[in-house]
């Protein structure tokens, strides 16, 4: 599941960077090194009837018990809650890792060997790979192993998060928090209680990270302590043919036939402590190790996911999914569009172009996709009439109480005038972020903002000579390292997409350069206009550069798309600073929301939405149907993938697979009982983006797949949970050692991972 996001692991989320910019004064969860040796108290009291037929639930560990452990070991889970979580004692959640690429998203992995060897999706180490390959070696295309330790290549910004322990902590939170506050001064009340905590817990240990994040709209606190790896690298990774088989083509789809799993290792210092890469670091050594199980799986098999899913919107109101719906989803699938469009155009004609930018490619075309599924899954299942119906009855249940009144029944009426503020400038907000965000035009504009600024201010001396020359070498060097064809294109689409804004909201540029009303003329004239500035804007011409940066005598910039960049970044900001507005009515009112939800269905151990924390969610193997008279079969297989092998990308299989002269027999004793090897598999399991690398369990808790995929269908379940058709893709784990052992030799990994067999 590419997330950034899945979104993001792959769409590595611009969207949670606009979250924070727009955010920030509202609380946001504390990210400090530290350490604990508090203890954790018991967890809340559960009364939840999980479904054999609706395995919907992405549960805290803590919550593992009563009829959430029960119903799932009436599935099959027959390991104890002592061993999936355990404060003191080694347990499952030690052996899962969270996976951050960089300052974005990201997703999970698990250790599988007592010398740190990490299992985890191709697609997450996706941007890995291609860092460590060189114009000699292509690891993406080629594939990489190595055969010896020191063959392993560290690969930047990667870390690794291990959860060690969590602990609730709102009723610390609540025992400090004055009372009789405004939402403003109890928000920032809040965050310094959070760090006030956080700063008890410290210990400048360098090895340790602490993260306190909101659950259940912020009803609820828990603090995790996670160990952190700072040294990563990579070990095996299979040929994009195997690991990307079916590309965007397949992504998202079934029937599926992608071997999406690649291993990473975790290094730390010769005295164990975290740090960065160095030659002498020695691989970590974890607390637990995830066993394969080489076993045929079969329909109602019990399987357990653990990991840590990204972000899920389920328990907000109708009137947060009619602004999805109607302004935020159709924005960024327009804006997605054009940038992907631009980044195709400048592939097609900059074979480098193409290399740079194949992850950024292939995660837009995964963003634009997740677009489109959640936007059908809302109309197919008519999700907002639904929540609608769900608002009236919460606030008939209100009202009918004096008490309750009191509480909850002016909830709905905040809800509802929070989303008509952030409706005002809600289009133009994420339309000016993200133009400024893949726009490199755009950006390039703001090297020249503190020359304009100095030439504007009444009291100046001449500009520094050695700053003019350190401005005109960053503009010439910003020419030199985009693709003129494909910025062009993207600029131009943008700004028709703004002169698309109701006319309250349209950039007053806009009138100022162009003249036409008709849609057609205007974008004619938009081309036009993009076309000339490419011969003499500032920004694209070295000398008109010089002209400008140089020059004596200074007044107002009367560079276009200098104007035009300016006007972009300001119009960001009076949005953002209009839509900040609506979290005063939303924060307090969500909160009560979801804790009078949970009131009003008798809900107290309902598990909270998504936020890329550590999860577990219980299901079955099971397909499903999409369609009358369509089902589903929930496995795949080798023939499959021969039948999809068309030589050319993305169904090219490598030579030496597609020719591997047993794929009529037990496939080196891998293979079923039917003669075949099963490739991928579906599960009811409970997931999303941050869940991409995360390993499929049996009951005994071995490790029987890799989750890397959600169907099409069950797109929407971000927003809205359809048990009959949401499933999770699985590579089977027998597909994983078949490939180690028969296709790529990789001897030294088999002989360090358990592999538990069936007779």
């Amino acid at each position: 599941m590419h997330i950034s996001f899945k979104l993001p692991a792959c769409f590595s989320f611009s969207l949670f960077l606009i979250i924070s910019l727009i955010t920030s004064s509202c609380g946001q969860p504390q990210l400090v090194e530290t350490e604990s040796d508090q203890t954790t108290p018991s967890p809340p009291l559960i009364d939840h009837d999980y479904s054999a037929h609706d395995h919907s639930g992405m549960w805290l560990l803590s919550q593992l018990q009563g009829n959430v452990y029960n119903s799932m070991n009436s599935l099959g889970l027959s390991i104890s809650t002592d061993s999936i979580y355990h404060a003191e004692n080694p347990s499952l959640n030690e052996a899962i890792v969270r996976i951050n690429i960089g300052e974005g998203g990201g997703g999970t992995g698990s250790f599988v060997s007592k010398n740190g060897l990490i299992l985890t999706n191709h697609h997450i180490a996706y941007d890995g790979i291609v860092a460590a390959s060189s114009g000699q070696h292509n690891y993406l295309e080629d594939g990489f192993y190595a055969d010896r330790g020191e063959k392993e290549i560290a690969i930047p910004n990667y870390s690794l998060y291990i959860p060690i322990e969590e602990l609730e902590v709102t009723q610390m939170i609540d025992g400090m928090l004055a009372e009789d506050l405004s939402n403003q001064q109890r928000v920032a009340q809040k965050a310094q209680i959070e760090q006030a905590i956080i700063d008890e817990w410290h210990n400048e240990d360098p090895n340790l990270v602490v993260e306190i994040d909101e659950y259940w709209s912020g009803n609820r606190q828990f603090m995790t302590v996670y160990k952190i790896i700072r040294d990563v690298r990579l070990v095996y990774a299979p040929k994009r043919s195997v690991g990307k088989f079916g590309g965007d083509i397949d992504n998202w789809m079934w029937p599926r036939h992608t071997g999406d799993f690649t291993f990473l290792r975790a290094y730390v210092s010769s005295d164990g402590s975290s740090d960065s890469y160095h030659p002498k670091n020695t691989p970590f050594t974890p607390d637990f190790v995830l066993p394969f199980r080489k076993a045929e799986l079969q329909p109602q098999d019990f399987t357990m996911i653990l990991g840590f899913p990204g972000t899920t919107h389920r328990f907000e109101s109708s009137y947060a999914f009619q602004f999805y719906h109607d302004q935020q989803i159709p924005v960024l699938q327009k804006v997605f569009s054009v940038y992907l469009n631009s980044l195709e155009r400048g592939a097609k004609i900059d074979s480098q172009y193409e290399i740079q930018n194949a992850s950024e490619i292939a995660s837009i075309r995964n963003a634009l996709k997740y677009y489109d599924g959640v936007q059908q899954g809302f109309d197919k299942h008519d999700v907002i009439s639904k929540k609608r119906s769900k608002d009236r009855e919460f606030n008939r249940w209100a009202k009918a109480d004096s008490i309750r009144n009191l509480t909850y029944g002016r909830v709905i009426q905040q809800l509802d005038q929070s989303y008509r503020i952030a409706g005002q400038m809600g289009d133009l907000l994420y339309l000016t972020f993200y133009s400024l965000e893949f726009s490199n035009l755009l950006q390039m504009s703001t090297i020249f903002d503190e020359y304009a600024d100095y030439y504007g201010a009444e009291d100046r001396e001449k500009y520094p000579e050695d700053e003019r020359r350190l401005l005109y070498d960053q503009n010439r060097a910003w020419i030199d390292s985009f693709n003129e064809e494909a910025e062009a294109v993207l600029l131009a689409d943008l700004l028709k997409i703004m002169a698309e804004l109701p006319e309250g909201r349209r950039p007053l540029i806009l009138y100022q350069f162009f003249d036409s009303e008709e849609t057609e003329s205007l974008h004619k004239e938009i081309d036009q206009f993009i076309d000339r500035q490419l011969s003499t804007s500032a920004l694209l011409d070295t000398t008109s550069a010089r002209e400008w940066i140089f020059t004596e005598t200074y007044d107002q910039p009367a560079d276009s798309l200098y104007l035009i960049s300016s006007e972009i970044r300001e119009l960001f900001e009076i949005s953002r600073d209009n839509y900040i507005q609506h979290f005063q009515y939303l924060i307090p009112a969500q909160q009560r929301y979801e804790q009078g939800m949970m009131e009003m269905n008798n809900e107290e151990g309902r598990y909270p939405d998504a936020n890329f924390t550590l999860r577990l969610t219980g299901g079955l193997i099971d397909g499903y149907s999409p369609a009358n008279g369509v089902y589903n079969t929930p496995f795949t297989t080798f023939s499959g993938m021969l039948e999809k092998q068309t030589g050319e990308e993305p169904f090219d299989l490598p030579r030496d697979l597609y020719n591997y002269s047993n794929h009529s027999g037990n496939f080196g004793g891998y293979g079923n009982k039917s003669g075949d090897l099963i490739v991928n598999f579906l599960s009811t399991n409970d997931i999303t983006g941050g869940n991409s690398g995360s390993p499929v369990l049996n009951g005994s808790g071995e490790l029987i797949g890799l989750a890397f995929d959600g169907n099409i269908e069950g797109i929407i379940g971000d927003y809205f949970h359809v048990p009959e058709l949401s499933r999770t893709i699985s590579v089977d784990s027998r597909f994983i050692l078949f490939m180690m052992d028969q296709i790529d030799n990789t001897e030294r990994l088999l002989d360090e991972i358990e592999v538990l067999i069936d007779y």
